[in-house]
């Protein structure tokens, strides 16, 4: 049965510990959109390591991890990313990297950066090029990973780009970026990556064909998606179940189950409406009791409530066969906890999730009460052990959502999961 992982909120669900908690059982893990801008938690060894390319199921020895032709790379970073792993120990033999994946290049970083400063609403980018690289992609612009192999295939595709970027630079007043500053550096990372190069397409066809069990990998979440989410206030990229078809090149009949990541209250980075935001002591409670700073930017993350309209909004538009329920520990020691079942504007309740931002900048969270359970859950290893209080809470999720907890996480190791959800 392959599965595909798809985050349920604003990103920074956990993924990269359900994943890693899963991968073991399958052969191939594919990641397949985003680039370095995600960050995915992993306690390997009792080291915490944070990838950004690297597909989790990377610290799996049996399994092949691949990078799709969805993801844009910045070969520097993939390279840094894949010696850093190396030195705790883990073999990336079975690592492949798409020969049809987007080139992030240091002008789309610095238009990042200059577009960023201009923009007519701050929406908080990472800055790291994503956005531009997926704009040349869109505009037909895009220079690939397999353009790395061959100095003068890559500088004659990239010295027009050059001067085209440039004058976008110039006209936002940024900093210009001289092709001879690093083309040569880009050719030798290409000799480094040539040996985890292939046509992933064809590759992932294959597995598929051989009947090898495929872990789908998404970075960010649903309500970042650049279709369906809370625009402009997205990523550039689809972290959907849509973009999973789009970032790997294997057909809607790969994929049997889809699994959502959903933390057991809600955060978000950068800018963007948020209605179940808290703001006071609560908040920042949940802030450091989740640790909730960003792995790839250190930026504290805005706090709330688990937002259930939201989440079954994602629900749907990936039709979600069941949740994994993450950082349920976190909420331990409160006496009362909230959940979103409505948004209020002018004296009506709706559970419809418009992503709208104006909108949703002007609705009022309604909130349903939950008795606190007040006792440590991190040691807890079946559902039945759980507090009833705590069963209460997730069976409220369950029947709003209308699918099933698969999975609770009551810690960061993989060890601390409750993995069947019923009594």
């Amino acid at each position: 049965m392959n599965l595909a992982v798809i985050g349920l909120q604003w990103g920074d669900e956990g993924k990269g510990k359900a994943i890693n908690y899963l991968a073991p059982e399958y052969e191939v893990v594919v990641r397949y959109q985003g680039g370095h801008n995600a960050g995915h938690t992993i306690y390997h060894k009792g080291e915490k390591i944070i990838l950004h390319l690297l597909p989790s199921g990377i610290f799996s020895p049996s399994t092949v991890s691949v990078i799709g032709n969805g993801v844009v790379v910045n070969p520097v970073k993939l390279t840094e990313e894949i010696k850093g792993v190396e030195k705790f120990g883990v073999n990336c033999n079975n690592l492949v990297l798409s020969s049809t994946a987007p080139l992030i290049l240091p002008e789309h970083q610095q238009l990042d950066v200059v577009f960023e400063n201009s923009r007519y609403i701050e929406i908080g980018t990472t800055r790291r090029g994503i956005g531009p690289a997926y704009e040349d992609l869109t505009g037909r612009r895009a220079v690939f990973t397999g353009d790395l192999f061959d100095k003068d295939r890559f500088y004659n595709k990239i010295k027009p780009l050059n001067e085209y970027y440039n004058k976008l630079i110039r006209t936002f007043n940024g900093k210009e970026i001289e092709l001879e500053s690093y083309i040569d550096e880009y050719i030798e990372y290409g000799k480094f990556l040539k040996e985890f190069t292939k046509n992933s397409i064809y590759l992932l066809n294959g597995f598929l064909k051989q009947g090898k069990k495929i872990l789908f990998e998404g970075a960010q979440g649903v309500l970042l998606d650049i279709n369906f989410g809370t625009f402009p206030f997205v990523t550039s990229s689809n972290p959907t179940v849509g973009g999973m078809f789009t970032g790997t090149g294997l057909p809607h009949k790969s994929l049997d189950t889809i699994t959502g990541i959903s933390k057991a209250y809600t955060t978000r980075v950068g800018g963007g409406p948020f209605p179940s935001e808290l703001k006071g002591d609560t908040g920042e409670y949940l802030r450091k009791q989740g640790n909730e700073y960003g792995s790839t930017t250190g930026r504290p993350r805005r706090v709330g409530w688990l937002d259930l309209v939201a989440l079954k909004y994602a629900v749907m538009v990936n039709g979600v066969d069941d949740i994994f329920l993450t950082k349920l520990d976190v909420l331990d020691e409160l006496e009362e906890i909230e959940m979103v079942t409505g948004y209020q504007t002018d004296g009506d309740i709706s559970t419809i999730f418009e992503p709208d931002h104006i909108y949703l900048d002007n609705v009022t969270p309604v909130l349903k009460k939950f008795r606190g359970w007040r006792s440590d859950t991190s040691g807890i290893k079946v559902y039945k052990d759980l507090p009833e209080e705590a069963k209460e809470y997730i069976r409220f999720i369950e029947e709003f959502s209308e699918i099933p907890v698969r999975a609770v996480s009551v810690g960061v190791s993989s060890e601390q999961t409750i993995k069947n959800c019923k009594e």
